[in-house]
C-alpha cells in the first residue's frame, strides 16, 4: 500500500511579487526590505512564497511607501494572501498585510517595522479538501464499525427513560466506549430537572462500559417525554497517539481506497482490492457488543 500526503496535495506556495520605491512621505524604516506572499486556504496557509528583489528606503521622509505588484493568484481553493515582508536590513519575514481576496494583484506598503506582525510560516498547512473530507468519512466509518470514538471527547447520551432491568435483573446503561460519567440529569415527574448524585449510581469502564445503580438504589422515575434523561460522558482512546495501530491501517486502507476510486462505478477498468476479512478484519478485537 502506498498513501502520501505531499506536496500534490497542497496549494503549492506562490510566486515572488514585484517591488518599486513609491514616492511621497511615508511610514517604511529606512533600510533594505524584501517581501514574501502566501496563500490561505479554508484548511491553512502555504509557506512563505518565492523572495522579492530587495528595495531600499533611503529618506521615508521623501520616498517612505513601497508599491508592490504581481501579487499572484491562488487555485479556486484560495480565499486569502497574507504579505510578509523583513524590517529594515533584517532577514525574518513578518506579516505585514491580509489581502481577503484572490483577485488583486497591487499593494502599497506604508507599515512601520514597529506594526509588522507574526514571522511567516515555515509548513504548508494547507490540504486536499477531498482528502480532508475522505479521511473524515473513513474515521466515522471505523466508529460506526467498532461501536467506539476513537479521540477522547465528551459527549451526550439521550433516554426516553431509564432502563428497565434486562435479562439478569439488571438496570444498565451502556455507553460504549466509556471512560467515566460527567453527570446524569433527568426530568423528573413534576417537570422539573434533576441531577443524579454519583453515589447513587456505580460506572464501569471496563468492556462494553456499563452504569449501573448503586446497591440497594433504583433508577429514579421520569417525567413520560422524549430526552428525559441525558448522560455526560467522556469516551474514546485518547489523544490520535493512543488509536491502536490496526484502527488507524484500517483508516488509511479506506482512505487510499476512497481517493484511488472517488466514483461508485468504474467502467472498462479491473479493480482489485485485498480480501475484506484481512482489511476488516483489522478492526475485529476492538469492536464492542453493546448487546446483553
Amino acid at each position: 500500500m502506498s498513501a502520501r500526503i505531499d506536496t500534490v496535495n497542497q496549494e503549492p506556495a506562490p510566486g515572488a511579487v514585484t517591488v518599486a520605491l513609491g514616492s511621497g512621505a511615508g511610514n517604511v524604516d529606512n533600510g533594505v526590505h524584501r517581501y514574501r506572499v502566501t496563500f490561505v486556504t479554508a484548511d491553512g496557509e502555504t509557506q512563505g512564497g518565492d523572495i522579492s528583489a530587495a528595495v531600499t528606503i533611503t529618506d521615508k521622509s521623501a520616498n517612505g511607501k513601497i508599491e508592490i505588484s504581481g501579487i499572484p493568484l491562488g487555485g479556486s481553493l484560495v480565499t486569502a494572501r497574507k504579505i510578509y515582508r523583513t524590517s529594515a536590513n533584517g532577514s525574518i519575514y513578518l506579516l505585514l498585510a491580509i489581502i481577503a481576496n484572490n483577485t488583486a494583484t497591487t499593494y502599497t506598503d506604508n507599515i512601520a517595522d514597529a506594526d509588522l506582525g507574526a514571522a511567516v510560516p515555515s509548513a504548508n498547512t494547507t490540504g486536499d479538501p477531498l482528502l480532508t473530507g475522505f479521511i473524515k468519512s473513513a474515521r466515522e466509518e471505523a466508529e460506526k464499525l467498532l461501536r467506539r470514538y476513537l479521540i477522547t471527547q465528551t459527549l451526550d447520551a439521550y433516554l426516553d427513560s431509564f432502563p428497565d432491568c434486562d435479562s439478569r435483573g439488571n438496570r444498565i446503561i451502556k455507553l460504549p466506549p466509556l471512560q467515566s460519567v460527567t453527570s446524569i440529569t433527568y426530568i423528573d415527574t413534576n417537570g422539573i430537572e434533576q441531577m443524579l448524585d454519583p453515589s447513587q449510581y456505580q460506572v464501569d469502564a471496563t468492556g462494553t462500559g456499563r452504569i449501573v445503580p448503586a446497591y440497594g438504589v433504583d433508577w429514579p422515575s421520569t417525567r413520560d417525554q422524549i430526552n428525559a434523561v441525558k448522560v455526560r460522558f467522556v469516551a474514546g482512546f485518547g489523544t490520535a497517539a493512543d488509536v491502536p495501530g490496526p484502527v488507524k491501517d484500517w483508516i488509511k486502507r479506506r482512505v487510499k481506497q476512497k481517493y484511488d476510486m472517488p466514483d461508485d462505478v468504474i467502467t472498462g477498468t479491473i479493480v482489485s482490492e485485498m480480501p475484506r476479512q484481512y482489511v476488516d478484519g483489522l478492526l475485529d478485537q476492538y469492536k464492542v457488543n453493546i448487546y446483553p
